[in-house]
């Protein structure tokens, strides 16, 4: 994922100016899309372009390397803290899926 970054804030969007110092230079890297969920809410009556895929979750994920959050769609329920990943782009939204504990080994 590509994150645009001026005076220490992070956006996955590119502004047209800083809202800190009124820049119009960022600095562009790239970063993992995993992350952490920070919120999230259940739609259940969704718009009419959504309506064939409801019930699905809206939700806001904490990027693990970047100092920014990235609203997204989810099909699995979900619980802040738990550890998501991107899975596709559809419609021009970010769908991400849980991230599948890891099974311990004794």
């Amino acid at each position: 994922m590509k994150i645009y970054s001026c005076c220490e804030k992070d956006s996955i969007s590119k502004r047209f100016y800083c809202p800190e110092c009124r820049s119009s230079e960022f600095a562009e890297k790239e970063v993992s899309d995993d992350g952490t969920v920070y919120s999230y809410t259940k739609i259940h009556i969704a718009p009419a372009e959504f309506a064939d895929i409801a019930p699905y979750n809206v939700v806001l994920v904490d990027l693990d390397e970047a100092n920014a959050k990235v609203t997204t769609r989810m099909e699995e329920d979900v619980e802040i803290g738990d550890k998501v990943t991107f899975d596709r782009l559809e419609k021009g939204a970010y769908i991400y899926k849980k991230v599948p504990e890891r099974v311990q080994l004794h």
